[in-house]
This record gives structure tokens, sequence and C-alpha cells, in this order.
């Protein structure tokens, strides 16, 4: 199992406030398996693999999470055994499947927490995508968030 940080083939952003933000905001990533497996070998990378985690949204501190999700575009037709969990990893008070538990990669659909729960978020974070099952090969995720700035 291993935590990246880094953002190859995708852009997670900055933890901070787009310029145009003022109270709340969606922040959103792509995740095209196909450009990050391929961004990954062009740079030498530790391939994907189970139980690995992507840092895919960073989150300024004084955020307030309201709602997060998982929306699969394009179905996994390679390894479609391959889940998601969406939440936060290594020590935060949240758990690993805060705002998707268990997404199914080889289906197209949206899955996200409601509003009955924010996140406050103190110091900066990430909102992370844990690789259950299995590396996915070729499916797209829009991974997102609405925040409110608490600042």
């Amino acid at each position: 199992m291993a935590a990246y940080t880094d953002t190859l083939g995708f852009n997670k952003g900055t933890a901070a406030y787009p310029a145009n933000v003022t109270d709340i905001s969606k922040f959103e990533v792509t995740l095209n398996f196909a450009t990050i497996i391929a961004a990954r070998s062009a740079a030498s990378a530790t391939a994907l693999a189970a139980a690995d985690t992507l840092q895919v949204i960073s989150l300024p501190a004084g955020s307030i999470v309201l709602s997060a999700g998982v929306n699969v575009t394009t179905a996994e037709t390679t390894n479609t055994t391959a889940t998601f969990d969406l939440g936060f990893t290594g020590g935060s008070p949240y758990a690993a499947n805060a705002y998707a538990n268990d997404v199914a990669s080889n289906a197209t659909g949206l899955k996200a927490a409601d509003l009955a729960n924010p996140s406050v978020i103190v110091t900066a974070d990430t909102i992370d995508l844990l690789l259950n099952t299995a590396a996915p090969v070729d499916c797209v995720v829009n991974v997102f968030a609405i925040v409110a700035n608490a600042n």
C-alpha cells in the first residue's frame, strides 16, 4: 500500500482557494486512469496497485467540506473488479470512506455523501481516493468536493 502525493496524469490543485472563490466552491479533478498510467510509466514511477491511495483534492486550512463524491463517467472495461473509497487517509480524524465507499469502477454513476455531516478541515489536508480491490486501467472518474471557506 503506497500513498501517492504526486500528480502524474492529473492536477489536484493547490491547498488554497482560487482567486474567484468567496464563500462556497466546487473543487473538482478528473482522473483518467489510462492517462495516469501512461504518465506514471513515462516518469518511471511505481505502477498503481490495490490498496494504494491518490491524494486528489487539496483542501486549505479553514475549510468545511459540505459534500464530496465520485462520479464514474467512463466505466472500467479491463480490470472490472476495481473499487474506490473517497475520504481521508494518513491520520485524519475522518474516515478513508467518509464520502464514498466501495464505488464500482465498471459502472457509470455518482456516489456522494449527503450534507448531514460536514468535515471541518483545521489544517491543510487532502481528499484521497483509495484503490480498494485493484488498480483501474481505463475508467474515467470525476472527484469533487463542495467546500465552504470558513476563514
